[in-house]
């Protein structure tokens, strides 16, 4: 079936030991199809005596844990920060997600493991922001530019001792249009594509933490908007790869948030900037903090933490390169924390050959898009 209405939705079944539809109870709320938080706690085994309190539910069991507030869209999975479509909504005492959001957001947030297509590489495209001219950011330090080449640089070093080939959209104080970038990046074959940036803002000097972006699903609006436009509606090129490069975004910002970086968690959030519009490979962009904001300037300008930074964004790389070619978990940031993260397998499953979709996971919500 084909799409056929304002929002690209799914079908969501559980074939469990019971061989049976799991009953999600879907509900039409303001035109749009909700689930309960109620549900979405029993299918992922959660405590299921949700009572939201001052309008928002935690639920926690077995390493695994949400946080839903009515009327936001900020929704807390396993501890780091996830930006819905669309706001969570309180109804007749309980709270209710739209089923976009479980099956785009929640299900690749906690079973990764479960997403089909993803598949190997051996190439990471590293796009280091800005450039020649286009001085972007500017702190009392350095320019957003250099500080993203520095960056980008110390993450090909890592990259590539652990046998990935890497390829510099820049490598010099060069300036490359955005349509080259994707252009360029298209050219390539098997490949990641990670652009990193720094962040600004003319309005607010307390603005800090750390940020990264994949594609906004068709059908949903960016994170920076709250209503549908009619942009919104357009098939990009790098929608092809949203699930995947939604799992990229997660599996390198777990790492980021398990490392000693002393900065905010803004969140893992949707945006269709020009590299993620216009790329057909799973991309993302990073955000690293606020040059415009004391605090997070201070800590981009030191040297000790841009290498860790960098390594930070490495290890999340290698860990997706590990959940493609096993289709294992990769870390949370309590992994990275508690010091059993792994993103190196010793005896690593051969890859599936490149043209070779994922094996379809057992237990998991299948994507499809349906009319309303």
């Amino acid at each position: 079936m084909r799409f056929s209405g304002l929002l690209a939705v799914f079908v969501l079944w559980l074939f469990a030991s019971e061989a049976r539809a799991f009953d999600w109870e879907i509900q039409r709320i303001d035109g749009r199809d909700y689930v309960s938080v109620v549900k979405i706690a029993e299918f992922y085994n959660l405590p299921r005596d949700v009572v939201p309190s001052n309008r928002q539910v935690y639920l926690s069991r077995g390493g695994r844990s949400l946080t839903a507030r009515a009327d936001s869209r900020d929704f807390d999975i396993n501890g780091v920060r996830y930006v819905l479509s669309f706001p969570v909504l309180e109804r007749n005492g309980q709270l209710w997600v739209s089923r976009m959001d479980v099956g785009k957001t929640i299900e690749p947030a906690f079973r990764p493991e479960n997403i089909g297509g993803l598949k190997p590489f051996s190439l990471v495209v590293l796009d280091p922001g800005h450039g020649g001219q286009d001085k972007g950011a500017a702190s009392p330090y350095e320019f957003e530019k250099n500080f993203a080449l520095d960056v980008a640089r110390r993450v090909r070093n890592e990259l590539q001792k652990a046998g990935l080939r890497v390829f510099m959209m820049r490598n010099n104080d060069s300036f490359v249009e955005l349509q080259d970038r994707a252009a360029l990046a298209n050219a390539k074959q098997n490949c990641i594509f990670v652009s990193i940036h720094f962040n600004a803002t003319d309005t607010n000097p307390d603005a800090n933490g750390l940020e990264i972006y994949s594609i906004t699903p068709r059908g949903s609006p960016s994170t920076e908007y709250d209503t549908l436009l009619v942009r919104d509606m357009v098939q990009e090129y790098g929608n092809a790869n949203e699930v995947q490069s939604f799992a990229l975004a997660h599996t390198i910002f777990h790492s980021l948030r398990g490392a000693n970086l002393d900065m905010a968690d803004r969140g893992v959030k949707r945006a269709r900037f020009a590299v993620l519009r216009l790329t057909k490979m799973p991309a993302v962009l990073i955000e690293g903090g606020f040059l415009t904001n004391s605090g997070d300037a201070k800590r981009v300008a030191s040297t000790d933490w841009r290498n860790q930074y960098a390594k930070a964004i490495a290890r999340g790389i290698l860990a997706y390169r590990k959940l493609v070619e096993t289709n294992q978990a990769p870390p949370t940031m309590a992994d990275y924390r508690n010091g059993t993260a792994s993103v190196i397998s010793a005896a690593t499953p051969a890859p599936r050959p490149v043209n070779t979709p994922a094996p379809a996971p057992v237990n998991s919500i299948n994507l499809r898009d349906l009319p309303q």
